[in-house]
């Protein structure tokens, strides 16, 4: 397992980060440092967007991308299962102090990106309200 590395997130994080400036949302950080290290966060509306790979993350069997492994399955399976683990309780601590949370799954980003984008929309105050200064870029 030590010897796997990332490839750059070219198909979750980096996607985003590119969906999220070409539709004009603005106001975003990257790994802002809070519960679970959110991969986009937008501090003053308190809104974190995670981006989970299917297989990290344990979506594997549910998104019909059969991503489960053929090797050390045991050892597999419960690092998934810490993983899962760990984005649930990143999720609830962030929710009770007052985030709301957005989990965008990497099967989800590729397939339809234009949902992703209309998920984390729904999340972000209304441009046009006042207390959403930071959010003045926001282009709907």
């Amino acid at each position: 397992m030590a010897r796997i590395r990332s490839s750059g997130n070219l198909t979750t994080e980096q996607r985003l980060a590119s969906l999220l400036r070409d539709a004009g949302l603005a106001g975003w950080r990257r790994h802002f440092r809070v519960a679970g290290r959110p991969d986009f966060a937008w501090r003053s509306v308190k809104v974190a967007v995670f981006v989970d790979g299917c297989f990290w993350h344990g979506h594997g069997h549910d998104c019909g991308r059969n991503l489960s492994p053929r090797t050390n399955v045991e050892a597999w399976a419960e690092k998934i299962r810490r993983t899962k683990e760990r984005d649930r309780k990143a999720t609830q601590r962030l929710r009770q102090a007052g985030w709301t949370v957005v989990r965008v799954w990497e099967c989800q980003l590729a397939k339809d990106p234009k949902r992703c984008l209309d998920r984390i929309r729904g999340a972000l105050p209304d441009a046009s309200d006042p207390r959403s200064r930071s959010l003045s870029l926001l282009t709907l």
